[in-house]
């Protein structure tokens, strides 16, 4: 075997083994299971705002802060698009909306908030074509719509509590949040 030759089934070889490894790489988030949306399955239930535990400081839940008050919505968009209602009058609060691998496709914080109330309808592009073919010319639409990229997913609020005895009070603030399907025919408030 010559050089040349060695070279080229090496260079050949070194290739095919990295695009081996990139797909595998990128294929495992779909190929997991049980994922995100799975494993909250066992805490929430759809179309439902659940507080989960409080984090407690330690090496336990290395990812959660203590200081923060976690409520979960799942959803499924196939019997209609989803209401997520939050008021941002007291405290940080935010919100962030995953597909059911554990993906973010919107976030947004208390900030966005007009005149104290965060409103936000997650919907299909089916949904969103009906909604929009309804809405009158004249007047402005009073909700952020958000596209989902798939039909089933989940939104999670968090609340910060400036002093650990205030966390009840962020808990409050997520428990006044309303996730809900609401129906299409009603679909965008005007």
């Amino acid at each position: 075997m010559t050089i040349g030759r060695i070279l080229y089934v090496t260079a050949a070889g070194l290739i095919l083994g990295g695009i081996v490894h990139l797909g595998s790489v990128l294929a495992i988030p779909a190929a997991a299971s049980p994922n995100a949306d799975d494993r909250l399955a066992a805490y929430a239930p759809r179309h439902q705002l659940t507080m989960l535990p409080r984090a407690e400081p330690g090496p336990g839940l290395p990812h959660r802060d203590p200081a923060v008050a976690l409520g979960v919505c799942r959803f499924d968009l196939a019997a209609g698009p989803l209401r997520v209602r939050a008021s941002s009058v007291d405290g940080f609060l935010s919100l962030a909306f995953y597909t059911p691998t554990g993906s973010v496709f919107y976030a947004l914080t208390d900030r966005s908030a007009v005149r104290g109330a965060l409103d936000i309808l997650v919907v299909t592009q089916e949904q969103l074509d009906e909604i929009v073919a309804g809405d009158p010319e004249d007047e402005p639409v009073s909700e952020l719509r958000l596209l989902a990229p798939q039909t089933a997913g989940f939104v999670t609020f968090r609340a910060l509590a400036g002093e650990p005895d205030l966390y009840p009070e962020a808990e409050a603030r997520i428990r006044a949040a309303r996730c809900a399907p609401e129906p299409l025919s009603t679909g965008a408030t005007r």
